[in-house]
């Protein structure tokens, strides 16, 4: 540090001389220049800034300077007429590190494409940084491809920004190691979003255009509306529509929200393997929920599967209402029982709602799954009458639906574990849930829909390999007990076996007939109910009449 005449200070960089620019020096190129100065005024710990550039007439750059990032003054704003009122806009305050400090340096081109030194000042009017500091120095923060791809990572892992930086911390040893801020990882992935919400939409059908060359039995289609805009998707991958050759019989769809940040719905269509896990059978987002776009939706499903379902339950959706028989006229469309059942306290009123007895009754008539059409309509005919229900609109509307909510109606059809509620959907909504988030752009939300479904994947396998390696231990030497550990997968084998033990001791054969070729078995169980069992024996073939073990 120098004093002058006038009492100013000044301080002097203290580098190596081969470190140090100087007048006349040259350099092959303008970029040369540069990092030559740059890297000077990282050892010397300061930070610039670029200034004026003027091109000569063949558009190259004739002359370049390079200031200390604290040249110059914070310009003074004009102090505003409404300052003090209460409607004044609240304004951050900013810093300023600008002192007028003269350290410069110019490159002047010549007509051989080299760069010459020609002005320069290496002598700053403020302190230089310190140890402390230096770090914190723009010069000395620099996000490399290596910081990039690390928060590209942890976005993919639905990491933020800040806990990315901290976890780099972890790996690299100190804070100071990372190279740079919390902030710059912030900024990083706030311009990378920035760039993808120019072209969201683009990117994701251009992604799956992709996804199609690579993947020829990947299914997909896409529609705009008037403005151009994207406003329905579906897709389903190669994987997708293998378990749906598998396990289709029966799938639950429910519309979910707040998974992107233009709030286009998402519909996955759910399914359940053979461990009795939700699996996915493809996914689709639509602009708004009605009868046009869950048609179109269902269209493409249909064509991606080449078939329907035998059964499909979602909510009581007017849209879907329509929707599903027009396109899927051999689909049974069941209503989840639970959203019925949820609204009946609402239905009700508050005296009838807390009465347990009337609760119990209702559930007694609804929920029990051994009961025939007959006796249901017996069951629920006594608590309308019982209770002064039968002219209630809201349960006369129920009855008339019957049909397309009430077990004993659906006793012919296979329900693959869904039983009787879109709770698989709302298990699956759930699930997605903890991948996406309303602040998502579409190209963030299909990354964390593919991450999701990949998992849920992993999982699947991770359990066909346990299936593979190990068998549950039998509860009764029954033969047919023995049979079922190397026929089913071990969660459908628990529920098998379960109902083997409690037959073991709730129920008794009681009468056995010999029925042309085959028998026929009545079945008594605790509790009064009455069973008929028929086996073939030239096919092999065994049916109970409730119908539970070729529905369940």
């Amino acid at each position: 540090m120098v004093v002058l005449p006038d009492g100013t200070k000044q301080w002097l960089p203290n580098c190596k001389s081969e470190n140090t620019p100087y007048i006349g020096q040259e350099f092959a190129s303008l970029e040369n220049g540069v990092d030559f100065y740059g890297a000077y005024a990282a050892i010397a710990r300061y930070d610039i800034r670029h200034g004026t550039k003027r091109w000569n007439r063949a558009g190259a750059v004739h002359i370049k300077y390079i200031l200390c990032s604290r040249e110059g003054y914070k310009p003074k704003k004009m102090s505003s007429s409404n300052k003090g009122t209460t409607t004044s806009p609240k304004k951050r305050r900013r810093l300023s590190t600008r002192v007028g400090c003269n350290a410069r340096i110019g490159f002047t081109r010549h007509k051989s494409g080299s760069y010459t030194i020609h002005a320069l000042e290496l002598w700053h009017t403020h302190y230089l940084c310190s140890d402390i500091g230096r770090p914190f120095l723009k010069i000395n923060r620099k996000l490399d491809i290596g910081h990039k791809i690390f928060v590209a990572n942890c976005a993919r892992a639905n990491i933020g920004s800040t806990k990315s930086w901290r976890l780099y911390k972890e790996m690299v040893g100190s804070f100071s190691d990372i190279g740079a801020t919390s902030t710059d990882f912030c900024n990083f992935r706030r311009d990378l979003l920035a760039y993808i919400a120019g072209a969201d939409a683009q990117m994701v059908v251009e992604d799956i255009y992709k996804n199609k060359e690579m993947e020829p039995d990947f299914y997909f289609d896409f529609d705009l509306n008037e403005d151009m805009e994207l406003c329905k998707l579906f897709w389903a991958d190669t994987i997708s529509r293998k378990n749906y050759a598998c396990f289709g019989d029966v799938m639950s769809f429910d519309a979910t929200y707040s998974t992107n940040r233009y709030k286009l719905v998402f519909v996955p269509f759910t399914g359940v393997d053979n461990h009795k896990q939700s699996i996915t059978f493809g996914a689709g987002l639509i602009a708004r929920e009605d009868v046009e776009s869950y048609e179109w939706l269902l269209k493409n499903f249909k064509t991606a599967m080449g078939y329907t379902p035998r059964c499909v339950i979602t909510d009581q959706d007017p849209a879907l209402k329509v929707a599903i028989p027009n396109i899927m006229p051999e689909t049974r469309h069941r209503f989840c029982m639970w959203h019925i059942m949820e609204k009946v306290g609402d239905k009700v009123g508050n005296a009838l709602a807390k009465n347990m007895e009337f609760r119990k009754a209702l559930n007694n008539a609804v929920w029990d799954e051994t009961l025939s059409v007959t006796a249901f309509e017996l069951k629920w005919e006594e608590v309308m009458q019982g209770y002064n229900l039968v002219q209630h609109r809201w349960f006369d509307q129920m009855y008339k639906a019957r049909a397309s909510w009430i077990p004993a109606y659906f006793q012919d059809i296979f329900m693959g574990g869904l039983l009787k509620t879109t709770s698989r959907s709302e298990s699956e909504n759930s699930y997605f849930g903890k991948f996406t988030n309303h602040h998502n752009s579409l190209v963030e939300f299909i990354m964390q829909y593919n991450r999701a479904t990949g998992e849920q994947r992993y999982h699947q396998k991770q359990l066909n390999a346990e299936g593979e390696s190990s068998f549950p231990e039998t509860k009764t030497p029954l033969a047919i007990e023995r049979q079922a550990t190397a026929m089913y997968t071990k969660n459908i084998f628990y529920d098998f076996q379960e109902e083997i033990w409690e037959g073991s001791f709730t129920c008794k054969i009681t009468c056995k007939i010999n029925d042309d070729g085959g028998y026929k078995y009545t079945v008594h169980e605790t509790g009064g109910n009455i069973f008929e069992v028929t086996h073939e024996e030239s096919t092999k073939r065994t049916e109970c009449n409730c119908n539970k073990f070729n529905r369940v």
